[in-house]
Order: structure tokens, then sequence, then C-alpha cells
């Protein structure tokens, strides 16, 4: 008796998508370039400077969404539609305002108020992102999860923003407060997709005998 795995797909006329891939060279390209230009930072004497630690967030919030692209690319067919190209290039687009926070990261010992505004612009990245590809292929997508801490980015900023002004200088907890935003972001959205089974296709079990 053999088992044989058939998946039915739950769209006809998807194609191969193209994400994984240009997704994965584009990332390789981009992380490993800045790995080399900020390697002075991201590996000092001490582990005690703000540029580091803001450099250390944006490179684990990268990594992650590296990785979370990969993984719904297996259960979010391309469709060759408009909206499909546009959440193709909103992936992109999020992967590039990281390398401006990465820019942003290495003066944040200036000011580092377009450090915390960067990361609202990401998440208002990924919220377009998700409601786009909803719209394309009708699967649950995390708005509700990404528009909660989009909104206490929001907030975190605002209120960097207002502090700065008033009450300087500003604690560098912020740096801080940015890395949990992401850090919960991310982390939940894992057990979100590790819980949720994801309606892409459902696979039958077929035996043969």
């Amino acid at each position: 008796m053999s088992t044989q795995q058939i998946v039915v797909p739950s769209k006809p006329g998807v194609l191969e998508t193209p994400q994984a891939p240009l997704v994965s060279t584009f990332v390789a390209v981009l992380l490993g370039s800045s790995l080399v230009e900020f390697n002075e930072i991201l590996f000092p004497p001490k582990l005690t400077t703000l540029n580091f630690w803001a450099l250390i967030a944006v490179y684990y919030g990268a990594f992650a969404t590296w990785f979370g692209i990969t993984t719904s690319s297996r259960g979010r067919a391309y469709t060759d539609t408009f909206l499909a190209r546009l959440w193709l290039t909103l992936g992109v687009m999020m992967l590039i305002a990281y390398l401006g926070l990465m820019f942003f990261a290495v003066r944040a010992t200036d000011s580092f108020i377009y450090y915390m505004w960067g990361w609202v612009a990401v998440f208002v990245l990924y919220e377009t992102n998700y409601y786009a590809r909803y719209r394309d292929l009708r699967l649950p997508e995390p708005l509700g999860l990404c528009a909660i801490h989009g909104s206490l980015a929001l907030v975190a900023a605002i209120i960097y923003s207002i502090w700065a002004t008033a009450f300087p200088p500003v604690p560098t907890i912020f740096v801080f407060i940015a890395f949990g935003i992401i850090a919960s972001y991310r982390s939940l959205l894992r057990v979100r997709h590790t819980w949720q089974d994801v309606p892409h296709g459902r696979k039958l079990q077929m035996e043969i005998k």
C-alpha cells in the first residue's frame, strides 16, 4: 500500500510565483552589501552603541520579512494580474524601506526621528501589501495584527517627535521600543502562520492498493 499526495489548487489558472527567487536575489545583494558597509557598527568592541541596537532591529525585521515572503509565496500563487504585480512590487518596496532604515540607524546617535518614522512607513507598506494580496487572492491576511503594530509604531514616532522638540535630549529607550514592536509583530505573525491552516489548496491523501 502506498500513499500519494495530490495538491488541488483553490484558484484555476495560477502561475508559478516569481516572488521567492526575485526577493531572495534582491535580499542577498541588499543585506550582503550592507553587512560589509556596516561591519564596524555591527561588530563593535562593545555592544553598547545606539547604532548597533538600531541596526539589529532593522536586520531582524528585514530577515524576518524575507523568510515570511518566502513562506507565504508557497501558498499564494502569482496570478499575473494588476493586483498581483502590485503586491509583488510592494514586497520589494518593503525591503527598500528597510535599506532606508539602515541608513537612519547608522545616524541614530545624532537623531533618530527619521528612524522612528521609517518604521511607520514599513508598516504602511506591510498593510498595503496585505490588502492588495487579499483583494487579489481572497485569502486570509494579517490585516488586523499589522494595523495594531503599525498604530503602536505611529504612536511611538509621534511621542518621540514631541519629546525631541519639547524635552531634549530624548532617551534611547525609543530604539528598544521600535525593536519590541517589530519583534512582537513578527513573532505573533509566525505563531499565526504555525497554527492557522492556509486555505491555498487542500491535500488529499489517496491510498493506492
